[in-house]
């Protein structure tokens, strides 16, 4: 069944839908039959039945089946041994069968959920999606979080309203998480004429007026159908009723950026930016709305620092750093891009383009001890790149380590490929490194062939 559950996500992903298979149901643990469950049966029976069960625990499934058809001769009342042959005929493939037989043992038992979930299987690598959600929808009778698959399926099946239904159930019984929040934009995106949305919740927060997530809900359908007057009006009903509300902000800091109410919307995105409950992906849309808004508004740059002092170092952050620092890599002031990178590349240290624009940096701002231990654990990482040879080596010379520097310039070197440029720079550092030791020849060497490529360059 978890095996079904994870093709759900594959075709879900497929045709644009999220999938949570954290929350994926697991099938109850079935023991295998014993002598005391057949009841009264002969020995011939109880023979093929265990021959049938050895065959399957060696893979034999052809072998199983015959051993379980040879029973069925005997007793086809014996509701187990459908089970079984259902189970054989999934492991074959051969799911028509199996589903053939899981029905024979429903008409039984109906309420069988293991049963039910094995059907399910049958149904899905059958892709009769409208019979997976009958079942499924059995199967939520055992267990309410059974409909964040339901949703899914309701998704695959263009029935936009019942998917919402049944998120809102859960939202309900469970509260909000990250992965229902994205499946809910998802299927909602899906849906061409929101109304119906629209006023089952307003009717919600009028029996509801305290529930957080009806309103957050009502704010997307009313912006996504560019209703913003009703969105806004939502979003300030939203603060009346829940001051301490930290998720309205992400809604407010937009509306007061429109009406030029810049006080109000860096007050919202502070409090955005600081919650813990609000996702990195939300906080990186904050920033990167308002550093358009800044750019056109230079009066107001000075308070893009004061946002951001609120964010803290977490990884969460992480893409929120790195964009600050682009931001302020573009406009040439070194000190600050510099700061947010080296927070950005905290927990992310394999990027190697941001890696590069750090260490590059540090040397240019003259951060040598720095630079020095950076490009060494660069080295370990991306022992063939010669930028970071070259850098290791401007360090160890900035820091009177000449011999160290000569060392490793010679063995970066040996990396540069077609790049007339960089090759010139090494032979510069290490003519400069052979001047430090006093080693004039070895200077002059090497200067002479930074020289030559000059002029080639």
């Amino acid at each position: 069944m978890t095996y079904c559950w994870k093709h759900i996500c594959l075709l879900c992903l497929l045709l644009g839908v999220g999938y949570n298979t954290t929350s994926a149901q697991e099938i109850e643990p079935k023991q295998e039959i014993n002598i005391d469950d057949l009841g009264n049966v002969s020995d011939e029976f109880q023979e093929y039945f265990f021959e049938a069960l050895k065959q399957k625990a060696i893979t034999n499934y052809d072998k199983a089946i015959e051993a379980l058809n040879k029973c069925v001769e005997i007793n086809p009342d014996a509701n187990f041994l459908y089970l079984e042959l259902g189970k054989n005929y999934l492991e074959l493939k051969l799911y028509q069968r199996a589903e053939d037989n899981f029905k024979k043992v429903l008409e039984v038992k109906p309420d069988n959920r293991f049963v039910l979930e094995l059907l399910f299987e049958s149904y899905f690598k059958q892709s009769k999606f409208d019979k997976c959600t009958e079942v499924v929808e059995k199967l939520v009778t055992f267990n309410s979080m059974f409909k964040e698959q339901l949703a899914n399926l309701y998704f695959l099946q263009k029935r936009y309203d019942e998917a919402i239904t049944a998120l809102d159930e859960l939202d309900t019984e469970y509260g909000v998480d990250e992965y229902r929040k994205r499946l809910r934009k998802r299927i909602s995106s899906k849906i061409v004429n929101p109304n119906n949305q629209i006023k089952k919740l307003e009717e919600k927060i009028k029996k509801q007026p305290k529930v957080e997530q009806h309103y957050l809900n009502l704010i997307y359908h009313y912006s996504k159908g560019n209703q913003k007057d009703k969105a806004y009006e939502t979003a300030e009903k939203l603060l009346k009723e829940k001051p301490k509300s930290e998720f309205v902000h992400l809604a407010l800091y937009k509306f007061y950026l429109e009406d030029n109410r810049t006080k109000d919307a860096i007050s919202s995105m502070k409090i955005a930016l600081k919650s813990d409950k609000i996702d990195a992906e939300s906080k990186y849309k904050i920033i990167t709305d308002f550093l358009p808004f800044i750019e056109k508004n230079i009066e107001f740059q000075s308070k893009l620092e004061e946002i951001t002092n609120v964010l803290s170092n977490s990884q969460n952050n992480v893409r929120v750093f790195t964009e600050l620092g682009h931001y302020y890599y573009k406009r040439d002031h070194k000190e600050q891009a510099l700061n947010f990178y080296e927070r950005g590349i905290q927990n992310n240290v394999n990027d190697f383009a941001l890696l590069k624009k750090i260490l590059l940096l540090q040397v240019d701002l003259k951060r040598y001890d720095k630079a020095e231990a950076g490009s060494g654990l660069a080295l370990e990482l991306y022992p063939a790149q010669p930028i970071f040879y070259w850098v290791n080596g401007i360090s160890l010379l900035r820091l009177e380590k000449a011999q160290e520097a000569i060392d490793i310039l010679n063995i970066g070197i040996d990396y540069v490929i077609d790049d007339v440029k960089m090759e010139s720079d090494f032979y510069q550092q290490i003519s400069e490194a052979y001047q430090k030791l006093g080693d004039t020849e070895n200077a002059s060497k090497y200067q002479q062939k930074f020289e030559q490529l000059q002029k080639k360059s």
